[in-house]
């Protein structure tokens, strides 16, 4: 089974270079106002990318409607899945070569597509439907991803067992960790001492849900 970097909208929604993402930053994308280092995000869905957005478009986008088919608004809940069934089985027959993972749902290809940060960027990697449709099986709280917008997160770095739903933007900051930190062909500390720090972080900001219970 072979990996291929997405070439898709997934391509260009996760792997916009990162001096680009830093430069748009610093004001809103729809109205030009200035944002607060954190801010919330729209997908801009056709053309399968993040827009900063301050806080009043936040607000604004926060209504279905309001985006209509092209805007949608990046939600900020980030779980942390308790009692996550995922085997060391199912999770080595996803033969991807890292220990981290995201899934996300795509309206557009109308799957779920399957993806890996690298230095490269994020590589999507096959994913057998069946496989998604037994983790969500068992796992009911997949059911409630919103599509294009949230993902499933996996760690499995060192003796981590993580399972997480979070906004596809947190997707996106891991990638550019890896991105800007990787060095030669093992990452060096640096860019795992910044990967822990990620998922200290994110475990401090998220609310504990039991993933079978819904």
């Amino acid at each position: 089974m072979t990996t291929r970097i997405a070439d898709s909208g997934l391509h260009r929604l996760i792997n916009r270079p990162a001096g680009q993402r830093q430069e748009r930053a610093e004001r809103c994308e729809l109205c030009a106002a200035p944002v607060a280092p954190a801010h919330r995000h729209l997908l801009d869905r056709g053309a399968r990318e993040l827009r900063c957005a301050c806080r009043a478009c936040a607000v604004l986008f926060d209504h279905a409607a309001a985006g209509g088919d092209r805007y949608r608004l990046v939600p900020d809940r980030r779980w942390h899945l308790t009692d996550f069934a995922l085997d060391d089985a199912t999770w080595e027959g996803l033969r991807i070569p890292v220990r981290m993972a995201f899934f996300l749902r795509d309206s557009a290809a109308g799957r779920t597509a399957l993806l890996y940060p690298s230095p490269a960027g994020a590589v999507e990697s096959p994913l057998k439907q069946a496989t998604w449709d037994e983790l969500e099986r068992v796992n009911p709280v997949l059911r409630r991803l919103a599509h294009d917008v949230e993902a499933l997160l996996v760690d499995r770095t060192g003796d981590s067992r993580d399972h997480w739903l979070v906004p596809v933007d947190d997707c996106y900051a891991l990638v550019g960790l890896l991105r800007t930190h990787w060095k030669g062909l093992a990452g060096g500390a640096d860019v795992w001492q910044e990967i822990a720090r990620f998922f200290t972080e994110l475990r401090g900001r998220a609310k504990s849900v039991a993933a079978t219970g819904m």
